[in-house]
């Protein structure tokens, strides 16, 4: 994860790979409810940052910013519209209360990690951040529709030559996989 990314646009073709990529993410009953906002305009990024970070505690300034940020939306609807027909009525899926665990959440979680790891795969470096402040705002300054969740926001751009890692990783290792990973039983 990078947060200090150089001014440099991402060519529109490496950016649309990105993209399309989260189409081939894993969609419970092929609903395909991810949504993405691509934010790419510098008045409508510097918008995002005043909705969702005031106190620019995720910024990188104004010599760090992502020249890209991707706002996945997980969409409920498309969930329970798909889970509705014929051919999967039989689920008991077609409402909220069908779903023990919301699958629209966790398919667009995969989706972003197919963006970031394409991002990679083109030489762009990425970030995922959750929106934790002005979601309401953000969504309806974007006109999201109702029954659409914002999970986060993915920054995408080149890596700054100031960029140094940092965080938790610095201070706390990797649970071993043996501590993880659980053969047959807890």
């Amino acid at each position: 994860m990078v947060r200090h990314f150089a001014p440099d646009k991402i060519p529109d073709e490496v950016l649309i790979s990105i993209l399309e990529t989260a189409q081939h993410s894993p969609s419970a009953g092929f609903a395909q409810g991810l949504e993405l906002v691509v934010l790419d305009d510098p008045a409508q990024l510097n918008t995002f940052w005043e909705l969702t970070d005031p106190q620019s505690r995720k910024r990188g300034g104004t010599e760090g910013d992502p020249p890209v940020v991707v706002i996945p939306y997980s969409g409920k609807p498309h969930y329970l519209e798909r889970y509705s027909q014929p051919d999967k009525r039989e689920f008991g899926m077609g409402t909220e209360e069908g779903w023990p665990i919301p699958y629209w959440d966790i398919d667009a979680g995969m989706g972003v990690m197919l963006m970031l790891l394409a991002a990679v795969d083109e030489g762009i470096a990425g970030w995922f951040f959750g929106i934790f402040q002005g979601g309401d705002e953000l969504s309806r300054w974007l006109g999201v529709p109702e029954g659409f969740r914002a999970i986060g926001g993915v920054a995408l751009g080149y890596p700054s030559t100031e960029e140094r890692r940092r965080g938790s990783i610095l201070t706390r290792g990797r649970r071993p996989l043996k501590d993880i990973v659980h053969y047959g039983g807890w």
